[in-house]
């Protein structure tokens, strides 16, 4: 884009408890609001309460690698996305294998192991096979689907669902609600796209990847660039339906504070302020709060 974007204010620095942090989300439940934070390295999930000022409170950590059945190496997982429903579940997305794991953080279990293939055929048929240009971003998504982003090579929003399963495209109405659980499958499953929105047009100009993708409480989807150092904001006033193949223009778009260190991952926290977690190896300084400017 030629045009001067608006940029993005950074309001504080954070520090996460993880390295290379590539994923965060907001659990939002009926008492309050948990963020939760996973990085490229280890199966360690950050938690962190929102308090009733907007504050951080005090971070905890726990392993889903110490979980009975993990199937993935504690120390070389690649998570590149997290997902968190109303309740105890949280998803964590691999890009290479592309693998969704599915865990209670209540019961301490892993509840499903989740294969995100294209098969011949498919609406992703050819372009699901670059190991390094497959999911980047994650949103739970009513009746069991997944809403996944892939970062490039198409830039694009998919929408994945088990074999067998009916496309209902995306609205403000499939996003749950707070306290709403996940219909989870159970064990080894597979999915498949449904629907897939290629980013076209001013959209596709304005995002070079897609590194990231999160809502907030109003029902909007957060798009990220690490590429281009941006974040676009999708309202879903107008659903996106299944017969549908593409996103050509975003309700906002600014740019990031100066600096950002490969911004991987987007939460909005609520009253106007969004997470943005960086990939670095050090657990200090390695969020950016934002603000809209003014």
């Amino acid at each position: 884009m030629s045009e001067k974007l608006p940029r993005l204010v950074l309001s504080e620095s954070i520090d996460l408890p993880v390295v290379e942090a590539s994923g965060v989300t907001v659990r939002r439940t009926e008492r309050g609001s948990v963020v939760l934070v996973v990085g490229d390295r280890t199966a360690e999930v950050g938690a962190c309460l929102i308090g009733a000022g907007g504050e951080l409170d005090d971070w905890t950590v726990l392993d889903l690698a110490a979980l009975p059945g993990w199937p993935l190496p504690s120390g070389d997982s690649q998570f590149e996305a997290i997902a968190a429903d109303g309740d105890s579940l949280v998803a964590l997305m691999c890009e290479d294998p592309p693998l969704v794991l599915v865990a209670d953080t209540v019961t301490r279990e892993l509840r499903a192991e989740i294969r995100l293939t294209a098969p011949a055929g498919s609406l992703l048929d050819g372009q699901w096979d670059d190991a390094s240009s497959r999911g980047e971003g994650l949103v739970f998504l009513r009746g069991g689907r997944l809403l996944v982003a892939q970062e490039k090579r198409p830039r694009a929003l998919i929408e994945f669902g088990p074999v067998g399963t009916e496309p209902q495209g995306l609205a403000r109405d499939d996003l749950l609600g707070p306290g709403e659980s996940w219909e989870a499958p159970s064990g080894p499953v597979e999915f498949v796209p449904l629907s897939v929105w290629k980013l076209k047009g001013a959209a596709k100009k304005a995002l070079g990847d897609v590194s990231s993708i999160g809502t907030d409480a109003e029902g909007n989807l957060w798009l990220l660039s690490d590429k281009s150092q941006r974040v676009g904001r999708l309202g879903l006033d107008a659903p996106l339906g299944p017969d549908d193949d593409e996103v050509r223009d975003l309700d906002q778009i600014w740019d990031l504070p100066k600096g950002a260190v490969k911004p991987e991952g987007i939460a909005a926290l609520g009253d106007g302020r969004v997470l943005v977690v960086l990939d670095t190896r050090s657990t200090s300084g390695n969020g950016m709060i934002v603000t809209r400017p003014a």
